[in-house]
């Protein structure tokens, strides 16, 4: 039993190593997909403020004629 434990405890340390950087890349990962959406969502709100912003410049031209 003692034998195949010393035999057994590189490939445990090994896959119990790869399970937790699985863990933190696929944590990593969520943050990076969140923050690309967080910018997506920022990119389309400023196309709106751009286009709000066309629409009273050329409104206050009108008015000012």
């Amino acid at each position: 039993m003692i034998k195949t434990l010393k035999t057994l405890s590189p490939y445990i340390v090994i896959v119990a190593t790869a399970l937790v950087t699985w863990g933190s890349f696929s944590a990593r990962l969520n943050e990076v997909e969140r923050k690309a959406d967080n910018i997506a969502t920022i990119q389309q709100d400023i196309a709106v403020m751009k286009q709000d912003i066309k629409w009273m410049k050329a409104f206050l031209l009108k008015m000012n004629r």
